[in-house]
């Protein structure tokens, strides 16, 4: 970008901070959150009621808000078809040099796509990550390809759906993640019950899970071992001396759920627009009958984004009308692979609507008033970095220019506009400190105890004020070319 267009900017945002400053305060936010986070919306599923209650909500929150019905055929709602799986019963054994192991319970949980899977005598193989470009070359046919798990600033996790894709092309029949040491048993096997596919499935057919302390049996190696030698620059796959069998039943779900798109028409470049996505749902009901809290209610994680969605749409609708279109998009299914945002990005590519700039917002509701702001995905866009820094600081902030959050690239809804060339970003104080993101990561996360007690929102609310002011720099192309 020239000086010009920053100076500008520049001069423009400090003669307007005092009016943009803390117009969206915590107590708006709050209101949203202590609805789509209630015991009565049941963790926002999609698909089940309390998922239909938070898209009703979302879309009368959208037309109050003074948007016009956004989604590709000019309705509110962009319906995306899904098929759920939902594992029955799961057995394994591992074979090596003609001694069987049963795995009991405790030792394998997951789920297959065919009411009944038959895996027999199927090779092992180690694939680190499962980075696709890792296993370039590497003929997985027949086998069973074993994942390492977990999320910390050396080992970035790769997106289960660009990992399962990378597993079925190489011919993998089956993918199994060894869990991290520290997590519990219970905390994990949830996510292995079940199975969102949109469209066809790109996944082999079998997909679980197995303890840490099970790596020793299928590689003869520990899992700290196994983790060192995926995080190395020159991993590559390597197949493990053992067989395994597997055998797993399931049932099929097929429903409807919804993103909910509104919009602001541009006056002069309509059909170039700056889309704001977060999404609405959650992992609903977590935990069996007969616990103390079986709802996972996504207070922070992302009734938060949500509500800042809701926020920033209502200001903007109330100001000038700008130059190009302002897209807010609340996205189904992001829990289950960022489906909703994949399928929005899918049924644009066709269509006159170009996206300049896409900022996502996702679980800002963990950090205090004050905290600098940090973008993931700086250094990709530098032009949007440079609008950023400049705005944030506008208004006050402190910037976080370093490339620590990055790490979490491809695992909120910006990764689906990105990888389809959107320029994409998530801006926001809550990636800044990487200690405070991985404490949270690592105790409310996916929890019943992230809910509306257990948040702050005064954070969220300088960041919703911060995407007032983006939207309106990048829907100007004086200040943001995006050529």
């Amino acid at each position: 970008m020239t000086l010009r267009p920053i100076l500008g900017l520049a001069a423009l945002l400090c003669s307007t901070t005092s009016v943009l400053a803390q117009s969206i305060t915590p107590q708006m936010l709050r209101g949203h959150v202590a609805v789509l986070a209630s015991d009565a919306y049941e963790g926002r599923e999609p698909g089940t009621p309390g998922g239909d209650r938070a898209e009703a909500y979302v879309l009368q929150a959208f037309a109050d808000a003074g948007l016009k019905p956004g989604a590709p055929d000019g309705r509110w709602r962009q319906e995306v078809a899904m098929a759920e799986h939902r594992a029955g019963l799961v057995s394994a054994t591992v074979q090596q040099g003609g001694r069987s192991t049963p795995l009991s319970a405790d030792q394998i949980a997951g789920l297959g796509l065919s009411p009944t899977t038959a895996i027999r005598r199927a090779p092992l193989f180690f694939v680190g990550r499962g980075a696709p470009d890792q296993m370039t070359g590497t003929n997985l046919k027949g086998a069973v390809a074993v994942v390492i798990g977990g999320t910390a600033p050396d080992a970035p996790q790769v997106p289960s759906a660009d990992r399962n894709a990378a597993l079925l092309a190489a011919g993998a029949v089956g993918v199994l993640l060894i869990a991290p040491p520290k997590t519990p048993w219970a905390d994990i096997t949830p996510g292995f019950s079940s199975a969102t596919i949109v469209g066809t499935p790109r996944r082999p057919d079998f997909s679980g899970v197995v303890p840490a302390a099970l790596a020793e049996t299928l590689f003869g190696r520990s899992a700290a071992d196994l983790r060192k030698a995926a995080i190395a620059p020159n991993f590559r796959p390597f197949r493990g001396k053992a067989t395994i069998d597997i055998a797993a039943t399931g049932t099929t779900r097929r429903y409807t759920t919804a993103n909910i798109v509104g919009m602001i028409p541009g006056t002069q470049r309509p059909n170039e627009a700056v889309l704001l996505s977060a999404h609405w749902d959650h992992i609903g009901i977590c935990r069996p009958e007969g616990a103390p809290d079986r709802i996972c209610n996504g207070a922070a994680d992302n009734a938060s984004g949500t509500a800042i969605l809701i926020e920033v749409a209502r200001v903007l609708a109330k100001g000038p009308r700008p130059a190009r279109s302002l897209y807010f998009v609340a996205t189904t299914a992001e829990e289950k692979g960022l489906l909703g945002a994949d399928a929005y990005a899918a049924a644009i590519a066709d269509t006159p609507l170009k996206v300049v700039a896409n900022l996502n917002i996702d679980t800002t509701a963990i950090i205090p008033t004050g905290t600098p702001v940090a973008i993931v995905g700086r250094g990709n866009h530098p032009k949007i970095d440079a609008i950023v820094d400049e705005t944030a600081r506008s208004l006050g902030r402190k910037v976080d220019t370093d490339t620590e959050a990055n790490i979490m690239i491809q695992r909120q809804d910006g990764w689906a506009f990105g990888k389809r060339g959107i320029p994409a970003i998530m801006a926001t104080g809550s990636v800044s400190d990487m200690k405070q993101l991985f404490a949270y990561l690592d105790g409310s996360y996916h929890k019943p105890n992230d809910d509306l007690a257990h948040i702050d929102l005064s954070g969220a609310a300088e960041d919703a004020d911060l995407h007032v002011a983006l939207a309106r720099a990048l829907a100007d192309p004086a200040r943001y070319p995006a050529n």
